[in-house]
Parts: structure tokens; C-alpha cells; sequence
């Protein structure tokens, strides 16, 4: 592997182009180039507002930028300026998928998409690509990830009426731990790790097995973090959501962090507090 920094976002639910700012904003800020952008999960992909589910549907009514994937499965001016403006933004974000997608926007382009491939592209300006479920893709920089879609419904406190296509499958979690790669992106969180009886056996049976160096993942709310537990050499992360909905409309805190690898080795860090209280849901398109 040569050298590489990505940062790491938790739940989006449709603030991909803040995400993409953001982004850009620290880079230039701190002379860091981004390469670019992995995500837990929950990117709220819903490009027909007539399908989304119930709780985006919620959520919507009263914060547009949840509707925010529309801006890139069609041309928008407000995509043109991040991706087409004198700004070159970070090649690429790859992501791996919630409970709130519509799976059956995501299904159809993995179809048409190429079967080989670790991803595939869901946006009209190319930028933004679904990591498919149980497998694993070589990022620029030699970055190699391996993804799992969903939430647990196996665990004691597990949500039990989750769409299946939302849902960790056990075929995927077999396929991720026989292979090798660098980090492993979920929705859920291994079992116990955020909450007892939450959580999924299948992701610690992953870690186990594949060893990646780092584990992020999102949907739970607090304050997020580095886990605790026995996970071998993995370091497993809690990330929480931008939603830049704290006082003042900014970012929130470890919603987003740093990975930079160089030369085999790795190291992640969350974002400076202070920094993210600078970028706001006023302030994003022009940073």
C-alpha cells in the first residue's frame, strides 16, 4: 500500500455534497489531499421522493437536506458547483448500506452494473458508489475494503421488523470472513459494543476472522469512539451522524475522522472539535 488519506463519515442521510465540502474544506485548510470519502451507511439514499420509508419520510418534513441524494441522481446546480467548479473535489465516495435506502433503487444498478466489480455507481456525476454487500473493493491508494449492509436482527434487543434487504445476511458475513482487506464498513455495530443485547455476532465473527485494521461503523446515537473489547489487532470505531443540527447548525462531533496510511501502516483520528464548529448547514456551499 502506498500513501493514502480518506476521511471517514457516519450516517449522512442525504448530505453527501456537505459531505464532499467538508471535505475539501479541511484539505485545503490543513494541505492535506483527500483521496476520498467512506461512509457507514445511512446515506439515505432514496433518488424517488415517492419511495422513501417512513422514518426519512419523518425526518424530511422537517429538514430538507435529508432529501439530499436528489441533488446527484440527477444534475443539480448545487452538484455542478462541488463537482464542476475550480475546486478539484475528492475522486470518489464509497459507501456501504443502512436500514434507510431504497434497496430496490440500489438492486436495479447493481444489476446493470459489472458483476466483478467490488461497487458500482449510483449518481449521475459519478462520484458516489455503493460497496456491495459481502464483498470488498481496492480504493485508490491501495486501500482495500470490504462492506456489510444493514442491521442485526438476531440479537436479544434486535429490531425484528426490518425489510430484508435491510437486514445483515448470513451468506454476506461468510463471503467478508474469508477474504482479506484493510477495513471493514458497517451499518451495525458488533454485538454488545454500543448496547447490551444489540449488535451483531456475525461482524465480530468478520473481524475475527479477516483482521482488517480498522472496523467504523455508525446508526447508533452517543457520543462515538473508539470501542472497547477484545477485537484482536482491529481498532473499531463508533462514528456519529452529520446531521449539522448541534447549536449553531455545525457539524457534529466524531462524525467524521481521518484515516491516513502510508507504507503498510494506519492511523485514524476524528476531526478537531473546534474546526467542525466551523462548518455549518449555513455555511457548506461555500467552504
Amino acid at each position: 500500500m502506498g500513501r493514502a488519506n480518506y476521511l471517514v463519515f457516519g450516517d449522512l442521510h442525504g448530505r453527501v455534497l456537505p459531505a464532499f465540502r467538508l471535505a475539501m474544506a479541511w484539505g485545503r485548510e490543513h494541505g492535506v489531499r483527500i483521496d476520498g470519502l467512506v461512509q457507514v451507511g445511512d446515506l439515505g439514499y432514496f433518488p424517488d421522493p415517492t419511495r422513501l420509508d417512513r422514518a426519512t419520510l419523518r425526518h424530511a418534513a422537517d429538514d430538507p437536506m435529508e432529501l439530499g441524494v436528489r441533488l446527484v441522481t440527477g444534475s443539480s446546480p448545487e452538484a455542478d458547483a462541488v463537482f464542476h467548479g475550480e475546486e478539484e473535489p475528492p475522486s470518489a465516495l464509497w459507501f456501504t448500506a443502512g436500514n434507510h435506502e431504497d434497496f430496490d433503487a440500489l438492486a436495479g444498478l447493481a444489476r446493470d452494473a459489472d458483476p466483478g466489480a467490488g461497487s458500482f455507481v449510483v449518481d449521475s456525476y459519478h462520484r458516489v458508489r455503493c460497496l456491495r454487500d459481502g464483498a470488498t473493493e481496492a480504493l485508490p491508494g491501495g486501500l482495500r475494503v470490504g462492506a456489510l449492509w444493514g442491521i442485526d436482527d438476531q440479537a436479544p434487543n434486535a429490531r425484528r421488523r426490518t425489510p430484508r434487504p435491510g437486514r445483515i445476511r448470513e451468506e454476506s458475513v461468510l463471503a467478508l470472513a474469508a477474504r482479506s482487506f484493510d477495513i471493514l464498513l458497517t451499518y451495525e455495530s458488533p454485538r454488545d459494543a454500543v448496547l447490551a443485547g444489540s449488535g451483531s455476532a456475525g461482524i465480530g465473527l468478520v473481524i475475527e476472522a479477516a483482521r482488517p485494521r480498522f472496523a467504523f461503523f455508525g446508526h447508533y446515537g452517543g457520543r462515538g469512539g473508539l470501542v472497547g473489547g477484545d477485537f484482536g489487532g482491529t481498532e473499531v470505531y463508533h462514528l456519529c451522524g452529520l446531521e449539522l443540527r448541534l447549536e449553531g447548525s455545525c457539524a457534529e462531533s466524531r462524525s467524521v475522522g481521518l484515516l491516513a496510511l502510508e507504507d503498510g501502516a494506519g492511523a485514524f483520528k476524528y476531526l478537531d472539535d473546534a474546526w467542525l464548529r466551523g462548518f455549518t448547514r449555513h455555511n457548506w456551499e461555500h467552504r
